[in-house]
């Protein structure tokens, strides 16, 4: 095993400025097959926005500019799909608390909202629709991650871990970006990457709450999709951690 398994860049192994990011670099990884060689047919439970952003960060969808909603939709109903076929086992829970999360941390003041109304719009859909294909899937939508209904549906459900992005955005991404700004854009730059650090530690304090609760990670930006296989890196934390993060996404 290893430490920080993601597809981060190395910056995110050496930057340390807050406490999570600390921890996040010392947590032991693996890169397996999570369904052949992990969980099996175990319930998994994946974390919507962290849906939402991985599928809303593919090159091929224009929010700005365009608003490709449909576009949007398919790749997260493609996705879905992938893990329907290889006989995975889960269940989708939006946190209201974390809706600002799914928005790329590259994307302008002026589309924010656009990215707000594909996340309600998706979510509608998803629980509307899902069902009647495969009513075994939940999807569901809490107010915050310590809410009593959440709680509630943690005690009756046994997640075997949580499907979760760490924050990292995709090289390509970021070069796609870094074109599409005007060469004086050097303010926009820096909003970009305090931006994209508190994408990272609020998905990582996330992720130390549902390891705090048990819950392993396992990270939904890298994953590939390997013949039968579902390849992607998992993170846990082999004991109690004695560090003290909290939540700052309101």
């Amino acid at each position: 095993m290893s430490s920080v398994g993601s597809e981060a860049d190395l910056d995110d192994i050496v930057s340390t400025s807050d406490p999570v990011l600390e921890w996040y670099s010392r947590v032991f990884s693996r890169r397996i097959d999570v369904i052949g060689d992990y969980c099996g047919h175990e319930v998994f439970l994946i974390e919507g926005d962290a849906l939402l952003l991985h599928c809303f960060s593919d090159q091929h969808i224009d929010f700005d500019p365009g608003f490709q909603l449909l576009h949007a939709a398919w790749a997260v109903e493609n996705f879905l799909r992938g893990l329907v076929a290889r006989r995975c086992n889960f269940h989708v829970a939006f946190i209201d608390q974390h809706r600002e999360l799914c928005i790329p941390p590259f994307a302008s003041d002026d589309v924010r909202e656009r990215y707000l109304l594909a996340r309600a719009a998706i979510i509608k859909h998803l629980r509307t629709n899902l069902p009647l294909v495969h009513p075994e899937i939940e999807v569901n939508v809490f107010t915050s991650v310590t809410s009593d209904a959440f709680a509630e549906y943690l005690a009756a459900t046994d997640l075997y871990f949580v499907l979760i992005h760490d924050g990292a955005q995709p090289t390509i991404l970021r070069k796609q970006t870094i074109l599409n700004k005007k060469p004086d854009a050097t303010e926009d730059d820096d909003n970009d990457d305090e931006e994209e650090e508190r994408t990272k530690i609020a998905f990582r304090q996330l992720m130390y709450w549902f390891m705090e609760q048990g819950i392993a990670s396992a990270l939904i930006n890298g994953l590939e999709w390997q013949d039968t296989k579902v390849v992607t890196t998992v993170l846990e934390n082999p004991r109690r951690s004695d560090s003290e993060i909290g939540m700052t996404v309101n």
